[in-house]
């Protein structure tokens, strides 16, 4: 077996069991999402060091307690544990989401006083960045009494955005950050677990700029050779977001009670052969007509290209080895020519990470516009990045003014 399974208490992190030895065990790591395990234990456990019986049930309990698992000395996955079905005689299954989990329990509230109701707050953050923003959101959850779980935290990030949540509201911690990395260029999120010597497990909060990503080098996997180290599994091209043209829906005049609109137009399909096809841009919070505009533009040359994803199957023991790569990294795959796509080097960001106890690890790729009927290299991608980064450009402009 490649790895290994931890137990911990999840409000301190303090280590409680140091190994313990799955029957089975599936790991998913989720680009701003909560990380899954799933091990199945055959009971009872032994500890190695004495011969006695680990009592996991008892010593593990769910929402008390988290797992995590080790790889190459790496912590790469840990969670609160979910719940525990067991199968009779002996079979016992541990399921485990990670800490941003956690935060879709918690509400966005400061410590509330003995007299206070939840109607009577509100937290409010002004000239800050993004990501900041979501610092605070967690910083503040774990003020309350018993909840100071252990998370490291970024420096502060200057900007000048502003979010503000009145308490009557109740929002979930967890649906406040899904929505910080859902805005345009909103940060990538995500509670990253680690060791902390090998008594403890501790997470940091990582935010991108906007996207998260490795500093260095992109990953590298060749898969053009015989007998390669990985594989592409699938390729996925999906046409079902595909238009011609595009309608703007911004905010409503709150004097006039008029709605602002716009549309736009694209003949590349039409020209290739495909049926007018529509889509509608909800942008409720847009003021400006020619804000609004520029997304509807935009909208018309993005969905004039299909959506292409790459699934990646590689060895977890191979350079680049398992615990290297993240959620959100870049790579670059060296392709053969095949009766479905190009021979060619493609650069592709990790989405997911997905893997049992043994065997390989699979990679989801995020999907990615592409001209035409297969993907294109990264070297041949002028013509939609160009469009895109300009049309990009003038939202960006129309905003500011």
């Amino acid at each position: 077996m490649a790895g290994y399974l931890v137990g911990a208490r999840f409000l301190s992190g303090e280590i409680t069991i140091r190994k313990l030895a799955p029957v089975s065990c599936g790991v998913e790591l989720t680009l701003n999402a909560p990380e899954t395990i799933r091990a199945q234990l055959a009971l009872p456990q032994v500890d190695p060091a004495t011969g006695s019986d680990l009592d996991t049930p008892n010593k593990l309990l769910p929402q008390r307690d988290a797992i995590g698992w080790v790889e190459n000395g790496v912590l790469l996955a840990a969670g609160q544990i979910q719940g525990d079905p067991f199968a009779f005689p002996y079979s016992s299954t541990l399921n485990a989401a990670g800490a941003w989990e956690y935060f879709a329990k918690r509400y966005v509230l400061p410590v509330l006083g003995a007299a206070q109701l939840p109607s009577q707050v509100t937290s409010k953050w002004t000239n800050t960045s993004l990501r900041t923003i979501a610092k605070r959101l967690v910083q503040q959850a774990t003020s309350w009494p018993a909840a100071g779980i252990p998370v490291d935290f970024e420096p502060d990030f200057p900007g000048t955005n502003e979010r503000e949540y009145p308490g009557v509201d109740l929002m979930r911690v967890a649906e406040a950050l899904t929505n910080l990395t859902e805005v345009e260029n909103g940060p990538d999120i995500t509670f990253r677990p680690k060791l902390d010597g090998d008594r403890h497990i501790r997470w940091d909060l990582l935010t991108g700029d906007p996207d998260l990503s490795q500093a260095g080098q992109d990953h590298y996997w060749d898969v053009s050779a015989p007998g390669p180290f990985a594989s592409i599994s699938d390729l996925d091209r999906d046409g079902r977001d595909l238009a011609t043209h595009a309608y703007g829906i911004g905010a409503t005049n709150d004097e006039t009670q008029v709605r602002l609109e716009a549309k736009a137009s694209s003949s590349a399909l039409i020209d290739a052969g495909f049926p007018m096809m529509e889509t509608v841009e909800n942008r409720n919070s847009v003021l400006r007509a020619e804000t609004l505009q520029a997304y509807v533009d935009e909208a018309v040359v993005r969905y004039s290209a299909f959506t292409e994803t790459f699934t990646i199957k590689v060895k977890r023991d191979e350079d680049p080895k398992l615990g290297t790569y993240w959620p959100g990294d870049w790579a670059k795959i060296k392709v053969a020519k095949t009766a479905r796509v190009p021979a060619g080097t493609y650069r592709v960001r990790i989405v997911r990470i997905s893997f049992d106890a043994e065997g390989d690890v699979t990679l989801n790729c995020a999907p990615e516009r592409v001209a035409g009927g297969y993907p294109v290299p990264a070297s041949d991608r002028a013509w939609l990045t160009t469009q895109l980064r300009a049309l990009q450009g003038r939202i960006d402009e129309t905003n500011r003014g």
